[in-house]
């Protein structure tokens, strides 16, 4: 295909796979103008110790100087050449996949029982909506709430390639947990699937479930398949699962991405575009919990005040020539917020306050409580002062985990701590009625996918109450600017405690 231009100028674009471009004719100034333009820093460049050694600049370049880039940013690219004056000549290399892939409706499940309610499975109009443009388009990312049904989603896009075309899936889920549980829906649709796992390796069949971590053992498996999908694709921007879809996945030619949050760096978001394509369809949280089909919910934030007058008092006594408010001396009083972060973590009287509260919350009728914590050491020391509560984190067998789960299901005071990386994403608990989080920090993605966890509803739960449990030390309160950012944004209505000691 050639894209003529008046000038004389003409460069040649070469598409390699599903992934790389090459582009060659163009003048210096012109690589160097993309060579900058698609150059993005990563999150906390500056504390990269390549960065403070002077070696690299903390950027990551999605434009290389040789002229290499990404397919899925030619659509931004080749309206710049041209309005630079060239005639461009498109030589595509690709293998062509040619396949007419039906649009679904809203009973494309209807052959499945709906168990709550006995009832055929009807898909909500957004599902098919999500599924459509994801179809239409061949590719790219669809950003629904959690709780939303992505895992629906992805199995009516991998069951509609599959009718179509015969084509094999593998949808790459973050972790173990979530492969059980993928498995366990895609069952549920009546879809022909096996697992890829450290302790099983079943490819015997159409659709495959699989971790990025099984993977990179044996990278080359995903050649395989015809169809990609990754659910929670935000983890993209990570270095080994992009590997390999760009590298050994870099000839799939559908290729999708699922999630509740897109990363808010641009490095990051652009790590994601390049592997996947560009957002299809986004359906926020706030107008699924309009439309009644997520759990409608309040923040409290509860800001526990943090007494340090006694060690000021000793300051003054100690320097009287120094003159520092009560105000500057409690800002300077931890070096770095992993200091903070240790004081709030072993200090007796805000674990005896926040288990108080704890207690409060689980006796008021329909009150299961999951509470994630930011660490292990706050956890297990929470687990033993709250009488009769569990702990969860990495260490614990999967089997343990689920039996911890599956008490929500039929008790209405059961109180489970977690880790957030353990629970923080993919949980499908649907009866948790409060929702607490403990110094959570300021990761957008963190938040809004911790928020989630709370937002399914079930036949007895329409409604869930959201705590945000954090200090008034100076990192604290750093962190929950950012976090009142996210829940405004969200529109996630929250209202600020600040609690005496």
């Amino acid at each position: 295909m050639l894209i003529k231009n008046k000038n004389k100028k003409k460069c040649t674009i070469r598409i390699l796979d599903e992934v790389t471009a090459v582009i060659v004719g163009l003048h210096s100034n012109h690589i160097e103008y993309f060579y900058q333009k698609y150059s993005e820093y990563i999150n906390n460049y500056y504390f990269n110790p390549k960065v403070q050694l002077g070696v690299w600049d903390g950027k990551i370049h999605f434009f290389h100087k040789t002229g290499k880039t990404y397919f899925h940013l030619l659509v931004d690219i080749i309206p710049n050449i041209v309005a630079f004056g060239y005639s461009v000549n498109i030589d595509d290399q690709r293998k062509a996949l040619a396949v007419d892939v039906a649009k679904i409706d809203k009973d494309y499940f209807h052959h499945i029982i709906e168990p709550d309610y006995n009832e055929p499975w009807v898909m909500r109009d957004y599902q098919v909506e999500m599924v459509n443009a994801l179809i239409e388009n061949g590719g790219g990312v669809g950003v629904a709430a959690t709780a939303s049904g992505k895992t629906c989603m992805a199995a009516a896009l991998a069951d509609s390639y599959e009718k179509a075309a015969g084509f094999k899936s593998i949808i790459i889920v973050p972790d173990k947990n979530l492969t059980n549980q993928t498995i366990s829906d895609y069952e549920f649709f009546n879809l022909d699937v096996g697992e890829y796992s450290g302790t099983n390796k079943d490819l015997d069949h159409l659709h495959i479930v699989s971790t990025w971590q099984a993977l990179q053992n044996n990278p080359t498996i995903i050649q395989s398949f015809q169809v990609v999908i990754v659910d929670e694709c935000h983890n993209l921007r990570g270095n080994v699962i992009g590997k390999l879809l760009n590298e050994y996945g870099k000839n799939i030619a559908f290729r999708f991405g699922v999630t509740g949050t897109l990363p808010k760096g641009k490095a990051d978001a652009l790590a994601v575009r390049v592997s996947v394509g560009s957002v299809c369809c986004d359906i926020p949280a706030h107008k699924l919990i309009t439309a009644g089909h997520l759990a409608k919910l309040h923040i409290d934030i509860m800001q526990l005040e943090v007494n340090l007058k006694h060690k000021y008092q000793e300051f003054l006594d100690e320097f009287p020539l120094k003159k520092l408010t009560y105000r500057q001396f409690r800002d300077s009083y931890f070096p770095d917020y992993f200091a903070e972060k240790s004081f709030l973590q072993g200090k007796k009287d805000r674990l005896d306050w926040i288990s108080e509260y704890i207690d409060i919350k689980r006796n008021m009728g329909k009150g299961n409580v999951l509470c994630l914590v930011n660490g292990v050491r706050v956890g297990k020391k929470l687990n033993k002062i709250v009488p009769n509560s569990h702990f969860v984190y990495g260490k614990d067998k999967m089997k343990v985990r689920k039996e911890i789960y599956e008490l929500f299901k039929n008790h209405d005071d059961i109180v489970v701590f977690a880790t957030a990386k353990m629970a923080g994403t993919g949980l499908n608990i649907k009866r948790i009625f409060n929702l607490m989080f403990i110094d959570m920090g300021k990761s957008f993605i963190r938040i809004i996918q911790a928020i989630g966890r709370g937002l399914r509803k079930a036949p007895d739960k329409d409604f869930v109450h959201v705590t945000d449990i954090c200090s008034d030390l100076k990192y604290s309160r750093k962190h929950l600017r950012e976090r009142c950012n996210f829940y405004s944004e969200a529109k996630y209505p929250y209202k600020l405690h600040k609690v005496k000691s």
